[in-house]
């Protein structure tokens, strides 16, 4: 591999960006639209000016570095800078700073004469508000702006106020219409999230989630006095209808998955049998068949147990979606620029979510991941190699090159 980034800078500033909240975990804590994203934008904001960009923030929040008085051609790169709690030290940081890097280097502008750009989504990560990848949702208009009144976090903040409040934090940078009609390309580095990845992955399809309510409805009852026959239990039908939705997803190709992530029960004392019960049900796969074949079995199993138990259900869609392909022509110059720097690259597609999958409708977008290091991913052990990061670079680097 020749022209490395610089490696040093890229430590640094990944440890800077580390340090700015740490969780009790020791991991780092930077949730959506909090002050502590705020910082790293400012942060970001300011090794951009170094770079010889001028940054300033969209009206959604998003953070953009574009090359002074140009009005032609831009390829952008990026990531996002929220964390999960207690997160890891390259989810989304790593793709900003190599953003920085690819934007320092392409400073003369590609062989076309496009200049490089740097874009920081913001509110990535779903934790806060159980919804994610809010900055590029709405840059695509896949979110309506109204929506973020409808988002509340764990103390009864919305989306929309965090996010007025976010912005004020950063009322030193100017604020600008996002340049999509000059946007030639834009490219995300991320970490990968998949512990069989032992290379740079290529990714050519992103999953897309479909999240659903599931709740079942029985008859509450003394534990003691109601015979086994004539119970009506919310709870041991849910449980049915979990282990459905095991076997309906294990029946379906291995890149489909489908988690219960939670489970509310009501009345929830020991010694009454359950009224109701709520699951929420995440459903994944990069085969949009596949996904509509597993969300035909869960509505089929839930109404099947219910009606054999005596108990009513009612599922409630929460989010749609079907997978997203991304370009093809960026994903083979990618792979070809791999062989080209004799760096390991392969083919492979997301299970989780990213923001390039939204801004794949703007422009055309290339997603690689470098492989993840020590197999734990959204935690303080989250790893990845440098010899990776720098083989990612540079595939990045040359695919932007040779745009325009």
């Amino acid at each position: 591999m020749t022209g490395l980034p610089d490696q040093a800078r890229i430590a640094k500033r990944l440890e800077a960006l580390w340090q700015i909240r740490l969780g009790p975990g020791g991991g780092a804590d930077r949730p959506a639209f909090s002050s502590a994203e705020a910082e790293a934008m400012l942060l970001a904001a300011g090794w951009a000016r170094e770079a010889g960009l001028e940054p300033g923030l969209d009206v959604h929040g998003n953070l953009w570095a574009l090359p002074p008085k140009w009005t032609g051609g831009l390829v952008s790169s990026g990531s996002h800078l929220d964390t999960v709690p207690d997160g890891g030290r390259y989810d989304g940081a790593l793709g900003t700073v190599l953003g920085l890097e690819l934007a320092d280097e392409l400073r003369e502008g590609t062989d076309a004469g496009a200049r490089p750009a740097l874009l920081v989504c913001v509110a990535e990560e779903a934790p806060r508000f159980r919804a994610g990848t809010i900055g590029s949702r709405l840059l695509a208009g896949t979110l309506a702006p109204g929506a973020l009144t409808e988002l509340r976090d764990a103390a009864g903040t919305s989306a929309a106020e965090a996010q007025a409040r976010f912005r004020e934090q950063l009322d030193e940078l100017a604020t600008l219409e996002p340049p999509l009609a000059r946007l030639r390309a834009h490219v995300e580095i991320h970490v990968a999230q998949r512990r069989a990845l032992r290379q740079i992955g290529v990714v050519t399809r992103v999953a897309a989630p479909r999240r659903f309510e599931i709740e079942v409805r029985g008859q509450a009852g003394h534990a003691g006095e109601v015979s086994m026959e004539d119970r009506h239990d919310a709870l041991a039908a849910a449980a049915e209808i979990v282990l459905a939705i095991e076997v309906a997803a294990r029946s379906e190709p291995p890149e489909t998955v489908a988690t219960v992530g939670s489970l509310a029960v009501a009345p929830g004392a020991l010694s009454v049998i359950p009224s109701s019960a709520r699951l929420g049900v995440d459903v994944r796969a990069i085969s949009a068949p596949s996904l509509d074949r597993l969300e035909a079995a869960i509505r089929t199993a839930a109404s099947d147990v219910a009606s054999r138990r005596g108990v009513e259900s009612g599922i409630r869609l929460l989010r749609a979606g079907d997978p997203t392909a991304m370009d093809a022509g960026l994903a083979q110059a990618a792979l070809e620029a791999a062989r080209h720097q004799g760096i390991a690259a392969t083919e492979t597609w997301s299970g989780a979510g990213h923001d390039a999958q939204h801004l794949a409708a703007l422009a055309p977008t290339l997603l690689l991941f470098v492989p993840l290091e020590g197999g734990e991913s959204h935690t303080p052990a989250e790893g990845a190699d440098e010899t990776d990061i720098a083989g990612a670079a540079l595939v990045a680097r040359e695919v932007l090159t040779a745009l325009g």
